[in-house]
């Protein structure tokens, strides 16, 4: 059964553990996961790159504990912690890039991958938000794989404060929010994909997080801020399948 490696990059081992079940509930049967969590001091990522040979795929995850800007000082320790983990990274990810590796990067991993690939990111006060948005595509949607399936504009649940200030030099822009989130999605070669928004959560999910204080403004009501539209989780099904074929 092909293999893919999903890494996570949170510290609470509870959002840990429920990331882990919208990933194995929304991928489905037709691949094996693995979990790593980049945030353990003892993973040696160029050791990484010649494990790469076991699995088929990867995942690079969110997270809410990591900024590459979040409006802090340059000096902060949440920020440096990205710039570091990135420099850490550098050989794992020109190794995705170089092989073309099957790869969906979400949100944090969206921007990971676009500051490898030399792009700044900064925090936008209006483009960052924690909501529903609706997105359009600005490609052929039945030329790319991970993308056939879904209707012609959907909803994405949304949870982030940094966005990449362009598209990356040889990356494809996919999808657009308008000026609510401009760099919605992109294509790097023909494997890699990644994606602002949040495709292993669906309504049920958003339901769980609401608990988490501060996560709704105040005197919000959860439908007035996310609209149930769950199309966006056909992007990890079809990442499955890319994943199977490639296997």
């Amino acid at each position: 059964m092909p293999k893919v490696l999903i890494i996570q990059f949170r510290k609470d081992e509870k959002w840990l553990e429920q990331e882990k079940g919208c990933f194995v509930r929304k991928i489905g049967n037709g691949v094996k996961m693995e979990f790593l969590n980049a945030l353990e001091d003892e993973v040696d990522w160029n050791d990484l790159v010649s494990d790469l040979e076991n699995y088929h795929g990867v995942v690079l995850c969110g997270t809410g504990d990591l900024d590459f800007h979040g409006n802090r000082s340059d000096c902060d320790e949440v920020r440096m912690a990205s710039y570091k983990l990135l420099e850490k990274m550098n050989p794992f990810l020109g190794f995705l890039m170089d092989k073309d590796v099957p790869t969906l990067g979400i949100c944090y991993g969206h921007q990971l991958l676009g500051a490898f690939a030399g792009v700044e990111v900064v925090c936008d006060e209006w483009q960052k938000k924690r909501c529903s948005c609706v997105l359009e595509f600005v490609v052929n949607k039945n030329e790319h794989e991970l993308l056939a399936e879904l209707p012609d504009k959907f909803h994405a649940y949304y949870g982030h404060k940094d966005v990449l200030v362009s598209v990356p030099k040889d990356a494809t822009l996919l999808l657009s929010g308008g000026e609510r989130c401009k760099v919605a999605g992109l294509k790097y070669k023909n494997n890699i994909y990644t994606f602002q928004f949040h495709p292993e959560l669906n309504y049920f999910d958003i339901k769980q997080r609401v608990n988490i204080p501060g996560y709704l403004p105040k005197g919000a009501v959860l439908n007035e801020v996310f609209i149930e539209d769950d199309s966006s989780n056909v992007i990890l099904r079809n990442f499955a399948r890319l994943v199977a074929k490639s296997g």
